[in-house]
């Protein structure tokens, strides 16, 4: 299930306050290639979950499925290339959030395994249809050209 909508900047008139406390499971997370295809970006069966609590604090981890196992039981006896692997499949980063504007998520990034992120406000539009928490980005600089990512999460109520 993948959930767009087509204009993602348009400031939400409904805020989303409690409704995004939880845990949430990663549905989809895409964008448009410049053809226009859907495209997985860490391939259809990715993994992942986001959590949210009511003190402003919020944590998102995602995985592309079926990531190799590295030879050594090391944590830190990974190959070069086992590692890059592992580091390419996977995206965590924690800190704050905040709802600035109705439909308007500011994620201060405190930790994060992209070490860019540490310190940067990332901003994000969601909505809540149902049990999905719909997430997308501002375009964000990708060669000569600007993509989209729409991150799909399905409240977990187990």
């Amino acid at each position: 299930m993948v959930f767009k909508q087509s204009n993602p900047y348009i400031t939400m008139s409904e805020k989303l306050d409690q409704r995004i406390v939880g845990t949430w499971r990663l549905v989809s997370w895409v964008y448009e290639n410049e053809r226009g295809e859907t495209v997985h970006y860490l391939g259809e069966n990715a993994q992942g979950i986001l959590m949210y609590d009511a003190h402003g604090n919020m944590n998102a981890q995602l995985m592309k499925a079926g990531r190799p196992k590295f030879v050594s039981e090391s944590i830190s006896g990974g190959t070069p290339e086992e590692t890059q692997l592992a580091f390419n499949g996977y995206l965590a980063y924690y800190g704050k959030y905040e709802e600035q504007d109705p439909g308007e998520v500011i994620h201060t990034v405190e930790g994060s395994l992209f070490p860019n992120w540490i310190g940067h406000k990332e901003k994000r539009y969601a909505r809540i249809d149902g049990d999905y928490l719909i997430i997308s980005t501002p375009p964000i600089p990708a060669g000569d050209r600007e993509i989209t990512f729409y991150i799909t999460w399905k409240r977990d109520r187990s």
